[in-house]
């Protein structure tokens, strides 16, 4: 008889808040073209408050910048439930591009951009993970473990996904094709175009 496989709990980590560490000023420095620059320090990260279950902020915005859980339709069904996705009815954008996260390893952490002119729902289609939001300004993290929660994430808002399921499916739908040059992936480029 062989022992049964034991698997990671797959109960969310809320992570305490850390103290930003202190950064250099942000006023840009003229130094002459003889003389090495200074190593680039990066911009401390805004306090993330406590993990919000998103069932608990249906249409309440999380940021000043309108990003907000969207509760999608349900048609409940003995034989399986149905939720279905309208673009300009239930994503408020025209939908250009969908694709999905998966068989995600424990401990990755994806994301980690912020998007000039794209704006984005994404949605737990199996399984839970969390999403950091930032804005600049304030940090967020939304748990969703639920298909019929929708985290719309508008355009120039930092994001991240981390603390993944096993099993878990993160489904995104976009407003744009992709395209490099839309996406903003060093967090100091990103809280200089937001400051």
């Amino acid at each position: 008889a062989t022992t049964p496989a034991t698997t990671a709990p797959t109960t969310p980590i809320t992570t305490p808040a850390t103290t930003p560490a202190t950064t250099a000023p942000t006023t840009p420095i003229t130094t002459p073209a003889t003389t090495p620059l200074a190593p680039r320090t990066e911009p401390s990260l805004p306090d993330e408050g406590p993990t919000i279950q998103a069932s608990a902020v249906i249409e309440v915005p999380l940021l000043p910048n309108e990003a907000r859980i969207i509760e999608l339709p349900r048609v409940n069904d003995h034989r399986g439930n149905l939720t279905f996705i309208e673009a300009n009815r239930h994503a408020p954008f025209d939908i250009e591009r969908v694709y999905y996260l998966y068989d995600v390893p424990g401990g990755a952490l994806r994301g980690g951009h912020a998007h000039i002119d794209l704006d984005a729902l994404i949605i737990a289609a199996s399984g839970s993970f969390d999403v950091v939001l930032d804005d600049g300004r304030q940090r967020v993290r939304v748990q969703l473990n639920r298909s019929y929660h929708g985290l719309l994430v508008p355009r120039m808002t930092w994001r991240e996904i981390d603390n993944f399921s096993s099993g878990s499916v993160c489904l995104v739908l976009a407003s744009a094709h992709y395209d490099e040059a839309d996406y903003l992936r060093e967090y100091g480029d990103f809280r200089e175009r937001v400051r």
